[in-house]
């Protein structure tokens, strides 16, 4: 009996002009979604790869210079467009994407494009990622806001009460019926999804990255679609009018999407204050100077390590030296500024950490923001990744810095043999068990969306009567 009324109900949804044309419109949509996405990856990609090729050269070709002055000429070290960024690009926008590597100096990641988008932008980037969270919802409410209440209005709930089927079978008959047409929707997606990562990745970067995440994004994406389905089935039918019921799926859906992550955002801003930039300046400019606690400034700190290298190569003039002192006062002083960058900015990604989990628990009134929480963390979008990128970053400065300080010591000439030496920078984003353990909160909290889905559609199933 349930197939008859799975049947039944499927028929009809497709004999619906109103659910014809929408499931057109969202075809199209994702089809739009995925040329954007391609273009976005391809061109990214592109210009990243090439960029850092570039600058890297000009680096390695720069001929004879003083050590530590060719160490200034620097390059850029640019994180990679992610490998699945072509279905969710998350932050990156907001980003930037280069890091300059040179001394004295902890890079600032540059070049945002938001910064040269145009305010069309501000509505968002149309991917799989945004169709997912905001219009695949949408869709799902405008088709299952009437399932059920279109039975009271056409008063045949009678009839199909006093049918054959029960209750149980009514219910899980039109709500398979909905799932069915929703997940038809994500099979697709996944195999477009699919074709453009083999188009994109070789073989073996498929396997190895990109379908471990992509199956854990189809996986969240699959409950989160069923989730919306349910609720939407259960407030068709708790409802019993179809203009009532799209109402309040219309609000919750408003409501969830824009209303409460901008909320949210504000009161996190509030509760936890940023450190202003010139707070920031000022704060590590006064600890490089006069130190923490009682190092001392850097005049007396320079003085006692002068003593200390004369001591260690055992001669009482800085002429004797074996080695040229300025390089060793340069690396101490890399080593001592680094200590005090490394505590200011931790002191600035604790806060950022806090702002964060505060949005994230306004997710438990939202089930979007959560989803796409875990969209940014799986597909190696989100801030965590970036914060990664910008460690690692800090970690190969640091290393050209100690390759040039010592090679600095004994030579006051390099060429270009030498700056060929320097390693370039690569970044690999963590693996998929990474994105989980920092995605946890937000899946535990669609889990949580989960469970209130399915007792509201017990609750649902209890009040189908006449």
């Amino acid at each position: 009996m349930i197939r008859l009324i799975f049947k039944k109900e499927l028929k009809e949804l497709f004999r619906t002009a109103k659910v014809v044309w929408m499931l057109g419109g969202i075809i199209v949509l994702l089809l739009l979604a995925l040329y954007n996405g391609n273009s976005y990856y391809e061109n990214h990609s592109t210009l990243i790869r090439e960029s850092q090729e570039m600058t890297y050269q000009q680096f390695i070709s720069q001929g004879d210079k003083n050590p530590h002055l060719g160490a200034h000429f620097g390059f850029y070290a640019y994180k990679p467009t992610a490998d699945m960024a072509m279905i969710e690009n998350g932050i990156e926008d907001y980003t930037g994407n280069s890091f300059y590597l040179e001394p004295h100096k902890r890079g600032v990641v540059k070049f945002k494009e938001i910064s040269d988008a145009t305010g069309l932008r501000s509505f968002g980037f149309l991917n799989i990622g945004y169709l997912a969270q905001f219009i695949l919802p949408l869709f799902i409410f405008l088709i299952c806001h009437n399932i059920f209440s279109k039975e009271w209005e056409n008063g045949t709930i009678k009839m199909l009460l006093s049918s054959k089927a029960s209750a149980r079978q009514i219910f899980m008959g039109k709500l398979l019926s909905c799932l069915t047409l929703v997940m038809a929707l994500v099979l697709f997606i996944a195999l477009s999804s699919l074709i453009l990562f083999a188009k994109e990745h070789h073989t073996a970067g498929l396997l190895n990255r990109v379908l471990p995440a992509f199956t854990c994004y189809l996986l969240g994406l699959s409950l989160f679609a069923a989730m919306m389905t349910t609720i939407g089935v259960s407030v068709s039918l708790l409802t019993r009018n179809a203009n009532l019921s799209l109402i309040v799926l219309y609000g919750f859906w408003l409501i969830g999407v824009f209303l409460l992550p901008r909320l949210a955002g504000e009161l996190s801003k509030n509760i936890h204050p940023a450190m202003t930039s010139l707070e920031f300046e000022n704060q590590t400019f006064n600890e490089k100077q006069y130190g923490v606690g009682n190092e001392g400034h850097k005049d007396v700190r320079r003085e006692k390590l002068l003593q200390q290298t004369m001591q260690q190569y055992q001669v009482k003039r800085i002429e004797d030296l074996p080695v040229f002192f300025i390089p060793i006062t340069i690396e101490f002083f890399e080593e001592s500024d680094a200590a005090v960058m490394d505590r200011a900015y931790k002191a600035v990604d604790d806060n950022e950490a806090r702002q964060d989990r505060l949005v994230l628990s306004s997710a438990w009134l939202t089930p979007f923001l959560a989803f796409r929480d875990f969209s940014m963390r799986i597909t190696a979008t989100d801030m965590d990744t970036h914060n990664d990128f910008t460690a690692k970053a800090e970690i190969h400065r640091r290393k050209i810095g100690v390759i040039v300080d010592d090679y600095y010591q004994k030579n006051t000439v390099a060429g270009n043999a030498f700056w060929k030496t320097v390693p370039q920078f690569a970044y690999t984003a963590p693996g998929i068990g990474w994105r989980l353990s920092h995605a946890a909160g937000s899946i535990f909290i669609l889990l949580g969306w989960t469970l209130f889905s399915i007792g509201l559609m017990v609750y649902a199933y209890r009040k189908l009567t006449v």
